[in-house]
């Protein structure tokens, strides 16, 4: 496992470094005066130049990149043009508010789509089986930016059961999460049944039955173990998801996670602090992959043999 381990960290190196610079390429490269767009074109040019000379907008491309590489490996994304204050400290600040949030939906994922999941295949073709694939096929379709102002229209303003918005309770996150969870929920249910289905047509299972176990012990012991493997593989990659797709959900609800501070950042064209958040997601979505590679060598020891 130890080397196996090595080996991924091995590769996980090149693949930081390119995201990094897709990253840097990305917000330097596009079309359009970064410095016109904070200021406004109405600017008097010796105000586009000062901030021109603060962000090192005024230097060669390489040396730019350069300076990003080495301010990166000081632990150093600049500092928020609007705030003054480092742009490391201003998306740490953020992130307990958007892992609470992910944490809560992937749980709420797992928790409703995994036990669903084995029951539809447990009682494939009946009405509990077409039940859970039509609410499957439902959670698919619906948006998040259409669901959140649903439950906000039902369960704050018609029911007064939960708040309309903000992070202040247990109570503030449910609405949230069931709206971020929702899309994974019905992904995972769906990947649940077919790999259950197809765990029970195999030999082990059949020998399961064969020695007179009950259904559930059969699908729940033999069956879903190893169809387990496919269902942490996505789950895995919905964290990366999650993490981004946040987004949209923090700011229906207001929560304050680094979603939103990416959509602040952007409403007041604060420059280093967009490269902050875009790279902040990047990142996430590899160290998601990194961990699912390892999760699944640890499930499946045949995986880290073949390496």
């Amino acid at each position: 496992m130890q080397r196996y381990m090595t080996s991924r960290l091995a590769m996980l190196l090149p693949t930081l470094f390119g995201v990094v610079t897709a990253v840097f390429l990305v917000i330097h490269l596009i079309p359009g005066d970064p410095v016109e767009a904070m200021l406004g074109e109405s600017a008097m040019a010796a105000e586009k130049e000062a901030l021109r000379q603060e962000l090192g907008l005024d230097r060669p491309l390489l040396t730019q990149y350069g300076g990003y590489l080495a301010g990166l490996a000081r632990g150093d994304l600049g500092a928020s043009i609007a705030t003054r204050r480092p742009v490391f400290v201003e998306i740490a600040a953020r992130w307990p508010a958007t892992l609470e949030l992910a944490a809560a939906a992937l749980l709420l994922a797992a928790l409703t789509a995994v036990p669903l999941g084995v029951l539809a295949a447990a009682r494939r073709g009946g009405a509990l089986d077409n039940a859970t694939l039509f609410f499957s096929l439902i959670g698919a379709a619906v948006p998040a930016f259409w669901l959140g102002p649903l439950l906000i229209i039902v369960f704050s303003i018609g029911l007064a059961w939960l708040p309309v918005s903000g992070r202040d309770g247990a109570a503030s996150i449910i609405l949230p999460a069931v709206t971020l969870g929702a899309g994974m929920a019905a992904i995972l249910l769906r990947l649940t049944r077919s790999a259950v289905l197809e765990a029970a047509e195999d030999d082990y299972v059949r020998a399961a039955r064969a020695r007179g176990l009950p259904e559930w012990r059969v699908y729940l012991k033999h069956a879903l173990g190893n169809a387990l493997l496919p269902v942490v593989t996505m789950m895995g990659l919905q964290l990366g998801a999650l993490l981004s797709g946040a987004v949209i959900t923090e700011t229906i609800f207001s929560w304050p996670g680094v979603g939103r501070l990416m959509i602040e950042a952007i409403e007041k064209r604060d420059y280093p602090l967009v490269q902050g958040c875009v790279l902040n997601i990047a990142l996430c979505y590899v160290f998601a992959n990194f961990a699912v590679d390892i999760l699944y060598a640890w499930l499946d020891p045949r995986i880290r043999l073949e390496r």
